[in-house]
C-alpha cells in the first residue's frame, strides 16, 4: 500500500477556508470597530457579500470541494477518503486518469465507469515531491490509466465458442 496523494490535503483545504474568512474579516473589521456598519448597513454589507460570493465562486470553480483527502494505492484497487467517507475503487472501474492544472497546482482526475459516493470522478493532488514536476505527475496518471485498462480487459466477459455446441 502506498499513498499517492498529498498527505496534508486536509490542512491545505482548511488553509483556503481560513484565508477566505480572514480576508472577509479584514474587510469587515474597520466598519465594525468604528460602528459605521450599524449606521449604514447596506453600504458596508454589500461589499462583504460580493467578496463572499467571489470566494465561493473561486472555490467552486476550482473544484476545490471535490478534492479527495487521501488516495492509497492498494494494488488491485484505490482506497479514496474524503472527510469520513471512504470508498474502495477497483481499477476496472476507472475509465481514464488525466492531469490538469488549476491555479498553478497539478491535480489528477480519475473518471469512473460507474457512480460512487464521490460521483463519477475523483480529483486528488499528487504527493508534494511531484508538485513541481509535471512529467512525474503525468507518469502517475499514465500508470493508473494502464493499470485500469489491464483490469478492464481482465474483467471483460470472454466470448463463447459456439462451434462445438451445434444441435442436430
Amino acid at each position: 500500500m502506498q499513498i499517492i496523494s498529498f498527505k496534508d490535503t486536509v490542512l491545505y483545504k482548511r488553509g483556503f477556508w481560513l484565508s477566505a474568512v480572514a480576508l472577509i474579516a479584514a474587510v469587515a473589521a474597520p466598519s465594525i470597530v468604528d460602528k459605521s456598519m450599524f449606521d449604514q448597513p447596506a453600504v458596508h454589507t454589500i461589499p462583504i457579500f460580493i467578496l463572499s460570493v467571489f470566494w465561493l465562486y473561486f472555490l467552486q470553480n476550482g473544484r476545490f470541494f471535490s478534492i479527495a483527502d487521501e488516495v492509497v494505492d492498494c494494488g488491485n484497487y484505490l482506497k479514496v477518503r474524503r472527510a469520513s467517507t471512504e470508498v474502495k475503487i477497483p481499477f476496472s472501474l476507472i475509465s481514464a486518469a488525466e492531469v490538469s492544472t488549476a491555479y498553478r497546482m497539478h491535480r489528477i482526475t480519475l473518471h469512473l465507469r460507474e457512480r460512487t459516493r464521490f460521483g463519477t470522478r475523483v480529483d486528488f493532488w499528487p504527493r508534494a515531491s511531484q508538485w513541481g514536476n509535471l512529467s512525474a505527475v503525468r507518469a502517475v496518471a499514465i500508470d493508473l490509466s494502464e493499470r485500469s485498462r489491464r483490469a478492464a480487459v481482465a474483467d471483460a466477459p470472454k466470448p463463447r465458442d459456439f462451434r462445438g455446441s451445434r444441435e442436430t
